[in-house]
């Protein structure tokens, strides 16, 4: 190009590229920019998070009740839409994903767990009808990291989830008959979800995707103290306990992993904080013993009965325990298990209220193995990721799986098509690093000096 200086370097239009030297035959470059999605696939992963966060909108006058197993035509309804927004999303980026994909294959196995159980389910229907529910996350697990990528997710996460939180306020005050849950928690908020323990679990998704934005900033905001304050804020009004306690651990845990990542003597005062911490609370549950720890956070030794479930879960666990009753084909009305629950209880639970125990129902002693692959395959991931440049993703995901497996005590939350799978799913990607773009362009010379590309081709 005439008046070019010998050795300057030229942009790429629309490849994102960095300049290339034209002095070069041909030339290829890294990048890691993603694609700048539309509002059609930003709308596409909104509607991912609402669905899979379990919030729903009621256009009665008040909440209806469903029997156990039943389908629910909206929630079909709006799964179909996520599969095909999930399938144009992955052959639109096709090759993005398809780079991504191998890095997804703990949770391509626990697909393949899952479907393989409809060979012994109790109900294959219901089994084969979740398993593709499954699919369609995973699928949107995979596309939205190759597209979207962790931190511009997390970032979307949150929002959606404070407006959700802002709704569910809205729900309380202008229809209290939906806004606010039945029976012993009537003064409880449980706004856009099914009871109040779904809002709860809401609240501390969004407290995870706020971790994860302050852990990748490497640093605190005003605004993330006002969010957090208003996050406990709908924690107690929902009277959700457990999620409060594993809200304010996240805080904790997320101010602490901050000042090991700057060093220095804010790494010591750090290491001092934990370790009186843990002190603590050794030295307090010593004192009060385990019934004492549940009259300070006013709650009854049965975990609201919890304990009575467990009991008959264990029973009916050991009637199949190798391989279980089929992956959600157990809490089906009228089925002999869900049954000899019920009598021994003497109330119609529709779930185990524990993780471990909804695994062992379903799938027996080999989804408790799947659950631990899940897990080691993270943290092996995460160990070595420590000291490398995605450290603080991995700093991020140790907190992430203390919280499932704390949560998991007490709600049926594993192995379920829900956002802590997505949040699972995109932070463990996240440990092997941004999808890169690579750039290989080759230089010709019109007439006049003119040098362009004359094509360009995008590799993962």
């Amino acid at each position: 190009m005439m008046g070019m200086a010998r050795g300057a370097r030229l942009p790429i239009p629309g490849t994102g590229a960095r300049p290339l030297n034209p002095g070069t035959d041909a030339a290829s470059s890294a990048v890691a920019t993603l694609p700048e999605p539309g509002w059609l696939h930003t709308s596409f992963v909104v509607l991912g998070i609402f669905s899979y966060s379990g919030a729903r909108i009621v256009f009665g006058s008040s909440a209806v009740e469903r029997d156990l197993g039943s389908s629910d035509p909206v929630y079909t309804a709006i799964q179909l839409l996520m599969l095909f927004g999930g399938l144009a999303v992955t052959y639109r980026h096709r090759q993005r994903c398809l780079l991504v994909l191998w890095r997804a294959w703990p949770f391509l196995l626990m697909l393949a767990v899952l479907a393989l159980s409809a060979l012994w389910s109790q109900s294959p229907m219901h089994t084969i009808r979740r398993c593709i529910t499954v699919f369609v996350l995973l699928l949107y697990g995979v596309s939205t990291f190759a597209v979207f990528g962790p931190v511009r997710f997390m970032r979307l996460a949150l929002r959606v989830l404070l407006l959700i939180a802002l709704g569910s306020l809205a729900e309380a005050v202008l229809r209290p008959g939906i806004g606010y849950d039945v029976g012993d928690y009537a003064n409880a908020i449980r706004g856009l979800y099914f009871q109040k323990n779904g809002l709860g679990m809401a609240m501390l998704s969004a407290a995870l995707a706020l971790s994860f934005l302050v852990l990748n900033r490497g640093r605190f905001r005003w605004s993330d103290l006002a969010i957090l304050g208003g996050l406990l804020v709908m924690l107690a009004l929902s009277r959700s306990t457990t999620s409060t306690l594993l809200t304010m651990l996240t805080a904790g845990s997320t101010v602490l992993l901050v000042w090991l990542d700057r060093g220095g003597p804010w790494r010591w005062t750090s290491f001092l904080i934990l370790g009186s911490s843990l002190s603590v609370a050794v030295l307090s549950f010593a004192v009060l013993g385990k019934e004492g720890v549940f009259d300070l956070l006013d709650k009854d030794p049965s975990l609201t009965g919890r304990t009575f479930i467990w009991e008959a879960a264990w029973m009916v666990f050991n009637q199949r325990p190798l391989l279980g009753h089929g992956y959600s084909a157990f809490w089906i009305a009228a089925t002999p298990g869900v049954d000899v629950i019920w009598e021994h209880i003497q109330w119609d639970t529709p779930t185990a209220h524990s993780g471990y125990y909804e695994v062992l129902l379903q799938l027996g002693l080999l989804g408790a193995g799947l659950v631990v692959v899940l897990l080691l395959a993270t943290l092996l991931r995460a160990g070595f990721c420590l000291f490398s440049e995605r450290r603080r993703a991995a700093m991020w995901i140790m907190p992430f799986l203390l919280t499932m497996i704390i949560l998991s005590n007490s709600e049926s939350v594993l192995l379920n098509p829900d956002l802590n799978t997505v949040y699972w799913i995109i932070g463990s990607l996240g440990l092997a690093g941004p999808v890169a773009l690579r750039t290989a362009v080759a230089f010709r010379v019109r007439p006049g000096g003119v040098i362009v590309p004359p094509y360009h081709r995008q590799q993962l």
